[in-house]
């Protein structure tokens, strides 16, 4: 995949959320999250920092709330979408929403709990996935945790096929509106896992849920292991 169409990918995937009533059909939590959220039950802080890489509406701050409810949650959200990240902040004043391409360097801080749900498909060519692999696991402090997810969607929904692994999708029977998604190979997964382990970041878990067949996503768990001497 060469730069220029990478570029046209880039476009007719923000044209396709400014587009799509994307938002109204993503307000329900993620079956999937509560499993991958136990981890974050050995980090032993009253307060958590949360780092949502392509946060969307925020809906999985909803979600800590509920599930966390006797923690502090600091979250901060990170989205290319203005519409959707205006909803986040309207929902949840006490989070931080801030418009940040996710395939840019997320932030400088360290997070305890970096996540980043339904976004890796969206990334084109293996430069910029290696980069953004790269740049997440800098966001993750010491003792704490990154949680991705590959989503497993069936391709002979895809309305055409791109190359190896890459595809448009459509919505809702909508011949306007597509969505570059790439499906990401058992081969690219076990990569993903071996780059993390050079990043200091180790795979403690994975597992597939969500969908009909509990079997949409699949979930990596990555535990950034305590470097500081008591």
């Amino acid at each position: 995949m060469d730069q220029a169409q990478i570029n046209e990918i880039l476009k007719l995937n923000k044209a396709f959320y400014k587009k799509a009533p994307f938002s109204s059909t993503r307000q329900s939590y993620w079956k999937g999250w509560g499993r991958a959220v136990d981890v974050i039950s050995f980090i032993d802080h009253s307060t958590i920092t949360v780092l949502d890489v392509g946060c969307g509406n925020g809906r999985f701050l909803g979600f800590l709330k509920e599930r966390l409810s006797s923690r502090e949650i600091k979250y901060t959200g990170l989205d290319n979408d203005e519409g959707l990240l205006e909803e986040g902040r309207g929902k949840y004043p006490d989070g931080v929403f801030l418009k940040k391409d996710i395939l840019e360097k997320p932030l400088a801080g360290r997070f305890d709990l970096v996540v980043c749900f339904g976004a890796t498909h969206h990334i084109p060519g293996s430069k910029l996935r290696d980069g953004f692999f790269n740049n997440i696991a800098e966001t993750v402090g010491s003792g704490g945790y990154l949680i991705l997810t590959f989503w497993n969607f069936d391709i002979e929904k895809a309305v055409e096929k791109l190359g190896e692994n890459d595809f448009l999708l459509g919505w809702d029977n909508n011949p306007h509106l597509r969505r570059y998604c790439h499906l990401y190979s058992e081969k690219e997964k076990n990569d993903i896992v071996d780059l993390m382990g050079q990043r200091g970041l180790t795979l403690t878990s994975s597992f597939s849920d969500d969908g009909k067949n509990a079997g949409s996503n699949d979930y990596f768990i990555f535990h950034k292991i305590d470097t500081i001497t008591p």
